[in-house]
């Protein structure tokens, strides 16, 4: 039976999700990101099935999302951005609690996730190589592309934009995993993104994973093409998502 635990690591709400024979033994840990606009509970089944493989893991909610949830910006992007770098900022708090309590075992940490949540595991993966194994799943890792075409769409369809967006949202430059995918670091990474995805374009992710064929840090990383798919996870997918973090985490 999978226990689902809501908890609140200081001011992060998250659900654990285990099988209650696990509860207090050192498992794997796999956080798992929501996407936009969305919240911890629309994960659950990823997580439940997760947690069938005998792996620990935590959904949280996003800043401005879920109990966290705030009024979105009129500024285009900003709350989304706000969002993703509240992730990032809050990652090694939610570690930093498992580990205290000698849970994590062999020190197996797995990032995912869908959409914003795919976006922040490329984020997190930029700076964090304490993660063994990640999925980006319809996200992309190019956030810097993803930025500028955000910013293109917003005057073309003339939304106040402030002259000084790139500015404000600097901080993107250091977590955009295109930039630097040496750091992937020949750690295990799994994509999957939709050819006919309305919201994230393909190529993003794809055009990444080809530039990245050959090279020593990128041999475990692995695309799967849904092809005329949308923005849109169904459950096989979530399956082949679990089998990859038992593969590479227990």
């Amino acid at each position: 039976m999978i226990k689902i635990i809501p908890r609140t690591i200081q001011d992060v709400p998250v659900l654990e999700a285990i099988k209650e024979e696990n509860l207090d033994q050192p498992l794997p840990l796999v956080v798992f990101y929501h996407g936009w606009r969305s919240a911890k509970e629309q994960v659950l089944t990823q997580a439940r099935k997760l947690a069938q493989k005998n792996i620990r893991v935590i959904l949280p909610d996003a800043m401005n999302h879920g109990q966290r949830h705030a009024d979105v910006s009129s500024i285009p992007s900003f709350t989304f951005w706000n969002s993703i770098q509240g992730n990032v900022s809050e990652f090694s708090l939610l570690i930093n609690y498992y580990q205290r309590q000698n849970l994590i075992k062999d020190q197996k940490i797995g990032v995912g996730g869908y959409s914003m949540g795919g976006m922040t595991t490329g984020a997190l993966l930029t700076q964090h190589p304490e993660i063994t194994a990640a999925s980006i799943i319809m996200g992309t890792p190019n956030l810097l592309a993803y930025a500028k075409l955000v910013r293109e769409d917003a005057k073309r369809r003339q939304m106040y934009l402030p002259q000084d967006m790139e500015m404000l949202t600097s901080w993107i430059k250091y977590y955009d995993l295109n930039s630097q995918p040496e750091k992937i670091d020949n750690r295990p990474l799994l994509f999957w993104h939709g050819t006919n995805d309305p919201r994230i374009p393909y190529h993003e992710s794809k055009d990444f994973f080809d530039k990245i064929q050959g090279e020593p840090y990128s041999k475990q990383v692995a695309f799967i093409t849904g092809y005329k798919a949308g923005h849109l996870v169904e459950p096989p997918l979530m399956d082949k998502i679990a089998n990859f973090f038992e593969y590479y985490l227990n």
